[in-house]
């Protein structure tokens, strides 16, 4: 991720290369954020499937299955429903708290880069790499 010329005349100082890890670090862990969220902005988008689904399918009086770890219950539909509204609403929760995290990563990375390119200019690469 961070890398600096070979070529370079640009001296290295202990403080530049903990800037250095800092930022790696940093990039690390907002990757691993940017994939928890997108994980649980797809289970959203499930709760929200299974909610419609059940609206639109049941009779007001049908049992339905309803995951519990690893087995099925039966539930009523408001059951059902108001535990997928608490699955909800903690999923929620857990997203506004990944986005606030991923933001704080986001600004301290900023940070660095503009302190590293500052002193490094050309020299020193803090840009993701193409996939």
């Amino acid at each position: 991720m961070a890398t600096v010329a070979k070529d370079s005349d640009v001296h290295i100082t202990y403080d530049d290369q903990q800037k250095i890890n800092k930022f790696a670090r940093c990039n690390a862990r907002h990757g691993d954020v940017k994939e928890e969220l997108k994980m649980k902005e797809n289970e959203l988008q499930n709760l929200q499937d299974a909610e419609d689904e059940i609206m639109i399918a049941l009779d007001g009086d049908e049992k339905v299955p309803y995951m519990v770890g690893e087995v099925f219950i039966m539930k009523s539909q408001d059951e059902a429903q108001e535990a997928i509204a608490a699955q909800r609403e903690v999923l929620q929760e857990e997203i506004a708290g990944l986005n606030t995290r991923a933001g704080e990563l986001q600004e301290t990375m900023t940070q660095l880069k503009g302190d590293l390119y500052g002193k490094f200019g050309n020299n020193i690469n803090l840009e993701p790499e193409e996939e």
